[in-house]
């Protein structure tokens, strides 16, 4: 395993021996009696094969992901959709109220909610407000990360431990924000042996930048979390990925940090539905049309007096800024019209973040715009 990678789990994971289930003993196969793992013989009517328990990892599942994602299987862990794969690497990077965990806020708040539960420290570097954007303070990131780590190597300031991971959300969820892959690959190079990056694409197929699975055999610190949930409206079914570069981490992180029967048989058939040649086909023509309809009802908010300012966005929704988020907030509300509501969140004043939806959806949250008196 790369030494970056290595010095950062938790030493206990190093040496610990992880269960065994029956299903990980041997390969599923219909040509075997299986008589091992305790499991009923009599299927159902209507629930055939429901029966027996699915493969924890499934070698063709895997194989699916990687063709998806450009990378190879031995760099795939399938996890019950990308918020599993937090509750994953908190677990495995960080020691309880010890270690740290860093996030950019405006972001994804469960990062900070499951580093709580653990519970690992949570530090801050807020986005920057730039150009009527947001962007990630790569120098506040670096320089918090690496401070951490000095004072934890003296012994001094143990109060907020060592950063072990840092979050980075691109399309940045609420803002809809991709940031510089450039910059991205740089800070993370700058942090090997330091921190784990770990990068969060679930919006990556709306994004114009795509995925960084590219860049993963030379960024060993580099963890990506990829789901279904979005692009491939798939969120009923809960699953996803993170991708890792190393073979030997990813090997580690199936025999020592997962559930023993972690996906569901009915979700696994699904997904290899869902990421078949014909089904993606259909679901890239249905990101398109909803990229349009996100331009076309962003179109129609700026020219709304009740906003105030949209963020540039690169994902499947966007942020706005409203001169009375709340109200217009309530106002959907009470036409059976449900927005997100951002308004009261630090760095997110005044906002509503607003999902496109169908085009008729789309139609009735336009009007609603236009009746709304302020």
């Amino acid at each position: 395993m790369n030494p970056f990678l290595h010095t950062l789990i938790r030493p206990h994971y190093r040496t610990l021996q992880g269960y065994v289930s029956a299903g990980m003993e041997m390969e599923k196969s219909d040509d075997k009696i299986f008589l091992n793992a305790n499991e009923n013989p009599f299927e159902l009517p209507g629930l055939e094969g429901l029966n027996r328990y699915p493969a924890p990892q499934p070698p063709a599942l895997a194989e699916a992901y990687a063709q998806a994602y450009g990378v190879e299987a031995e760099n795939v862990v399938m996890t019950r959709g990308a918020d599993e794969a937090i509750v994953i690497l908190t677990k495995l990077f960080c020691e309880p109220e010890q270690d740290s965990v860093l996030i950019c806020p405006p972001t994804f708040g469960m990062y900070g909610v499951n580093a709580k539960t653990m519970p690992a420290n949570v530090v801050e570097v807020p986005l920057i407000r730039t150009n009527g954007t947001f962007d990630l303070d790569y120098e506040g990131i670096l320089n918090l990360t690496l401070s951490h780590g000095e004072r934890e190597a003296s012994g001094s300031e143990r109060g907020e431990g060592r950063i072990k991971m840092v979050y980075i959300c691109s399309p940045n969820n609420p803002s809809g924000t991709s940031f510089d892959h450039e910059k991205i690959f740089e800070l993370t190079e700058k942090l090997a042996g330091h921190a784990i990056i770990i990068l969060d694409e679930t919006y990556a197929e709306f994004s114009t930048q795509g995925s960084m699975s590219a860049d993963l055999a030379a960024l060993p610190n580099l963890i990506i979390l990829r789901t279904l949930s979005k692009s491939y409206a798939f969120a009923g079914m809960r699953m996803g990925c993170f991708l890792n570069g190393d073979p030997e981490f990813i090997a580690l992180v199936k025999a020592k940090c997962l559930d023993a029967y972690p996906l569901p048989i009915a979700s696994i058939e699904a997904a290899f539905h869902v990421l078949s040649p014909e089904i993606s086909a259909i679901a890239a023509e249905n990101r398109t049309k909803l990229l349009a309809e996100r331009d076309r009802v962003i179109a129609a908010f700026k020219t709304s007096p009740h906003v105030v300012h949209i963020y540039p966005t690169d994902a499947n929704f966007f942020l706005v800024e409203m001169k009375d988020a709340a109200r217009f907030h309530k106002f959907a509300q009470d036409n059976n019209v449900i927005l997100r509501d951002f308004s009261t969140k630090p760095g997110t004043e005044n906002c509503l973040r607003i999902s496109i939806g169908l085009p008729s959806e789309n139609d009735v949250l336009i009007r609603l715009l236009g009746k709304f008196e302020s």
